[in-house]
């Protein structure tokens, strides 16, 4: 008796087992990047806007040191057996100082960005949310990954223009 139970059940795991199979195989899965389409969605790409013009006065300064460092190498290029070696040294510091100026307003510049930038997504991951529910229940998906969890994934099932559609339909 016992053991005619034992055998329903392994045959009852077994049918359970290639039936979900089954169903698993006919899944709509897709895959996303969510901050992809949070950037490219219209409310994203006007923070980004917004973003970038807070420093275009930053942007300008930094274009105004790479002038004068480059018209520096050039006088050092040009003038280097007319200068003693003082002179020399004095204008290879000067270079120096500069670079480094610039290189850490560059740091800072980008450091703001990025921490804006990820302000932004961060205040837009509801309205990324919605659009994903908004996907699932008009194109009947089972499953939406994040692109950064898969090893390998097809373009096919890339969705993430889709959500950003959805991100701008929401927004109208």
């Amino acid at each position: 008796m016992q053991y005619k139970r034992a055998v329903l059940a392994i045959l009852a795991s077994f049918i359970l087992a290639v039936s979900s199979s089954t169903a698993f195989a006919e899944a709509k899965i897709g895959v996303s990047d969510a901050q992809r389409a949070i950037l490219q969605s219209e409310i994203g790409k006007q923070g980004m806007e917004q973003i970038n013009a807070a420093f275009v006065e930053q942007e300008e300064q930094l274009k105004e040191m790479q002038k004068d460092i480059t018209s520096l190498l050039e006088k050092l290029k040009k003038d280097t057996e007319l200068m003693s070696d003082q002179e020399f040294q004095n204008l290879l510091q000067e270079i120096s100082v500069k670079r480094a100026q610039m290189g850490q307003l560059v740091e800072q510049v980008q450091q703001v960005k990025l921490q804006q930038t990820d302000r932004l997504i961060q205040s837009l991951t509801a309205r990324y949310q919605e659009a994903v529910e908004a996907l699932v229940l008009s194109d009947k998906y089972d499953l939406i990954l994040p692109r950064q969890s898969i090893h390998y994934r097809h373009e096919l099932y890339d969705v993430t223009a889709k959500i950003t559609e959805k991100m701008n339909a929401l927004e109208k």
